[in-house]
């Protein structure tokens, strides 16, 4: 009689990663992203491999995955730091991916050439049409509101050979004005409007050329058939928006408008004049420490002066340059005592260089002899026209001297006295313009916000001048695009599939935000906080915060006789108070159909 022995087993353990992404995943899926996708772009017909399957009476092919999730899978990729497309099945080998998607779907399926036709289908479906879909989710998922809107430009860079034949569609890499000071670098520019969170509510990406006003022109359009109530929004943005088109445009549509006012407007110096002669008209807008113990108090104040501006309005029909009309605003003159030291230690620091390089040539002008006081003078008077300096007075003075002429060679004679000629000579002495450097200190500091609000009880200046220091929140998202976002370098040659990737990377964008301001917002209202950089406790942690603290979190399988046995390595009582802040399910890592389902 033999024994049976049982069925050897390999228990070698399988071990994947989950660490931030199930949460990620639950965020998009709140927002549809990959539903709303899939529904705009339809599957695939069967290929030539299902018919050769059904005719042989075999199973059919695994279908590849749908756009959606290739969409997510990228998304996902962004947010952790970017590869290559043709490395993401080596990335995805390391996930939990059948927790993550099902267990249909397998990392061999990401392949390069099917990430590139998804991009190619998700441009053909239109991305501004899906972002707005998307949008719309936020809104009504996560009660965002876009009662202010903030718009700016920026350019990304690329490398290599980016030609391209004209037919095909999507924007050109080509040199332009290189905002990160790289004119060696092929561009596009990239225009995103966030609303006042920093959530992205629109992006374009441009030929590498196009001008940042039709930039703005172009969001303006886009954007008047995305917000309910223009009325009740206040677009704020940079001087290239102020403009008679855009202003024009703006209100047209029933926008409000903030934006800065160039110094090169002629009003500009106009509208300081009249504020600095009501001093009685000044207000403080914001007051608040500096930056360090060491430096002192930083204060805003504000005149507001009413100003009417001159806009284009746009031909309802399209094919005119629309009407000119004059419409009341209000140009806030602000003055920043930081702003102030900064320009009056910068005008110091220029007159200073200014007095050095006038030493030379003052020198030489005084070793110059002239023959008579006439020809001095005048010489004096080109030298002091040619040389103006805004703070330094040069004065010239005129004075006789007595020269020796040059003795012949050899013993002098006897009874010989030495030749003497009278020459006039230049003196010129360098003071400080008193009066002109106090007047130039008291405009130090001074920037104007044109805004259409009318200014009273219930908008104050203090608003408007808090919506325009929130202009920041756009640059902060181009810092996150060119830094862990890695928009550059892009290496995809068609113009299509980067517009595409574009399209992805402002979704990963309000998905990092959209994380951020809801893990916020709920430890304000508890009063809770998380650990952050160092372990010093915050109530402001960045998503990329959250994502360290969810690091080493893995799925391990270990193979055993009655079947795989799954379990949660790295949990952390930590975690479990994110899941509950973020509103998300205790066993959200537990349950791969939370996951792949959302809540």
């Amino acid at each position: 009689m033999m024994l049976e022995l049982p069925p050897i087993v390999d228990a070698t353990p399988t071990v994947r990663r989950l660490d931030f992404l199930p949460i990620a995943l639950t965020f998009l899926r709140k927002l549809r992203v990959a539903e709303l996708i899939d529904a705009a772009i339809p599957p695939r017909p069967p290929g030539p491999q299902s018919a050769i399957a059904a005719a042989l009476g075999m199973p059919p092919p695994v279908p590849p995955p749908s756009v959606g999730t290739c969409a997510e899978a990228m998304i996902l990729n962004v947010l952790e730091g970017r590869v290559a497309l043709c490395q993401m099945e080596d990335w995805l080998r390391g996930l939990a991916v059948d927790t993550l998607w099902g267990p249909e779907v397998q990392p061999a399926q990401f392949t390069d050439d099917r990430l590139a036709l998804a991009l190619d289908a998700l441009f053909a479906a239109g991305t501004e049409t899906l972002y707005s879909q998307i949008v719309v989710e936020l809104v009504r998922a996560f009660h965002v509101s876009l009662d202010r809107l903030h718009f700016d430009t920026t350019s990304l860079s690329t490398y290599g050979a980016h030609a391209v034949p004209d037919a095909l569609p999507g924007p050109r890499a080509v040199p332009g004005y290189s905002k990160d000071h790289r004119p060696d670098l092929l561009q596009w520019v990239f225009g995103m409007t966030v609303q006042h969170e920093g959530l992205p509510i629109l992006s374009t990406l441009q030929d590498g050329n196009t001008a940042d006003s039709l930039v703005h022109r172009a969001h303006l359009d886009l954007l008047q058939a995305r917000v309910l109530d223009p009325t009740t929004t206040t677009f704020v943005f940079d001087s290239k928006g102020c403009n008679a088109e855009s202003l024009g445009l703006l209100r047209a549509v029933g926008f409000h408008a903030t934006t800065l006012m160039p110094h090169t407007f002629a009003d500009h110096a106009t509208l300081v004049s009249q504020a600095l002669a009501t001093p009685a008209d000044w207000c403080e807008l914001a007051r608040r420490p500096g930056e360090t113990q060491d430096d002192p108090e930083r204060l805003w104040r504000g005149c507001a002066v009413p100003h009417p501006m001159t806009l284009r309005w746009p031909d309802p029909d399209g094919d005119g340059e629309g009407s000119l009309c004059q419409e009341k605003f209000t140009a806030l003159v602000v003055h920043s005592s930081e702003l102030q030291r900064t320009h009056a230690h910068a005008a110091a620091e220029r007159r200073v260089r200014a007095r050095t390089r006038l030493r030379a040539p003052i020198a030489s002008l005084a070793a110059t002899a002239f023959a008579c006081a006439d020809d001095a003078a005048a010489a004096a008077d080109r030298f002091v026209r040619a040389h103006p300096v805004e703070g330094l007075i040069l004065r010239s003075t005129t004075t006789p001297a007595t020269v020796t002429a040059p003795r012949r060679r050899g013993r002098p004679r006897t009874g010989e006295l030495p030749v003497t000629t009278v020459v006039h000579r230049v003196v010129v002495t360098v003071e400080d313009d008193v009066a002109v450097q106090q007047a130039q200190h008291a405009r130090d500091g001074m920037f104007i916000l044109l805004t259409s609000r009318r200014l009273n009880g219930a908008y104050p200046a203090t608003k408007v001048f808090e919506e325009y220091q929130g202009q920041q929140v756009v640059e902060a998202g181009f810092r996150w695009l060119k830094g862990p976002g890695q928009v550059a370098p892009i290496f995809l040659q068609t113009p299509a599939r980067i517009d595409a990737l574009s399209f992805l990377f402002t979704v990963t964008l309000l998905l990092y935000r959209l994380v951020q301001r809801e893990m916020r917002q709920a430890l304000d209202r508890t009063g809770q906080t998380i650990p952050g950089p160092n372990r010093v406790p915050t109530r402001r942690p960045t998503t990329q915060a959250l994502m360290r603290r969810l690091t080493e979190i893995y799925l391990v399988t270990v193979p055993t006789p009655t079947g795989p046995r799954t379990s949660l390595a790295g949990w952390l009582p930590l975690h479990a108070q994110i899941l509950h802040a973020l509103d998300l399910p205790p066993d959200l890592y537990l349950d791969a159909a939370k996951i792949r389902g959302g809540p």
